[in-house]
């Protein structure tokens, strides 16, 4: 790739992490800024060809699902760091733990059930997909204003940095409902 390219890229993905940022905020599903855990944006990236292999064949006809569903595996991987992480830390490919259960069509519901304690159809669980989808739309816009060539390189590249954030997302918005937060601290250092 280019060095615009790459500059392209790096705008794009700061530009969708700005806009997803604020729409979450305004669904109070954020408080304004993306909590991050550098363990699981390691796992992401192990996980991601994975991913990849399982979303990108659906982007023709369902986009908003191959681009959803990486939001749902970030609130899963969250509630398993929260819980459980020295049994999950190991698992290299937490994406094929995600689909293994019901397959990559059914991961959403297996997180949203399983992992997120929330039955299907519930108030809960609705309100949860409503988020997601209506996240996953502003990111498919967002790649559509991009105005790259479909099915090119670098439209897979854009789709990547898209899933990234989504992860990124769902790792931040699941850690808010698990009572996560920043918290400034002035640490005086004495010599």
């Amino acid at each position: 790739m280019t060095e615009q390219q790459l500059e392209l890229l790096a705008r794009y993905e700061e530009q969708l992490r700005t806009t997803l940022t604020k729409h979450l905020t305004d669904l109070k599903a954020l408080d304004g800024q993306v909590l991050e855990v550098a363990e699981l944006n390691d796992k992401w990236k192990t996980s991601a060809p994975s991913y990849m292999a399982d979303a990108v064949p659906e982007i023709v006809k369902y986009p908003l699902v191959a681009i959803a569903w990486a939001m749902y595996e970030g609130m899963g991987a969250a509630v398993l760091w929260d819980k459980e992480w020295n049994r999950y830390e190991a698992v290299e490919d937490l994406h094929k733990m995600f689909t293994e259960p019901r397959g990559f069509d059914c991961m959403d519901e297996y997180i949203t059930e399983i992992l997120l304690c929330h039955p299907l159809g519930s108030a809960e669980a609705e309100k949860l997909e409503d988020m997601i989808r209506s996240t996953a739309e502003r990111a498919h816009s967002l790649i559509r204003k991009e105005q790259v060539e479909a099915q090119s390189i670098m439209a897979f590249h854009v789709f990547a940095r898209t899933t990234k954030v989504m992860f990124e997302m769902g790792v931040s918005v699941a850690l808010k409902r698990m009572g996560y937060n920043y918290v400034k601290v002035n640490a005086d250092v004495v010599s």
